[in-house]
């Protein structure tokens, strides 16, 4: 396989930013790694919020121990501003993988194409 392709499935199955690292391109990599890993921290983070929440409300006897009860608290759409910084690292998140993916193809074809110049001088 080419550097292009291992960079690529590196970015798009191990981590993203992981196929910068790879081809040496550290500060790309660090970028994309940052973007990505601070919307899924963030999305981490309300879910676990959520998750304390219900629960708490379980163990004060304000939920009942019901499945349907507890999937629709679970279920709820936030509100104002969380509803809006979830929208944002989820799209962080996305948008750093998809970009991390397709940047470590073009740049793994990038070096490949000065390697075969260097190789013909």
């Amino acid at each position: 396989m080419n550097k292009a392709i291992i960079a690529t499935l590196l970015s798009a199955f191990v981590c993203p930013g992981s196929g910068h690292f790879y081809l040496k391109r550290y500060n790309a990599g660090t970028l994309i790694s940052c973007l990505s890993l601070s919307g899924l921290a963030y999305l981490l983070y309300q879910a676990v919020k959520r998750a304390t929440s219900v629960s708490d409300k379980i163990l004060s006897g304000e939920l009942p121990l019901d499945f349907g009860a507890i999937y629709a608290a679970i279920s709820q759409t936030p509100q104002g501003n969380e509803a809006l910084w979830i929208e944002v690292a989820t799209w962080a998140f996305i948008l750093g993988w998809l970009i991390g993916i397709l940047d470590a193809y073009r740049q793994g074809k990038k070096l490949m194409r000065e390697e075969a110049l260097d190789q013909e001088t």
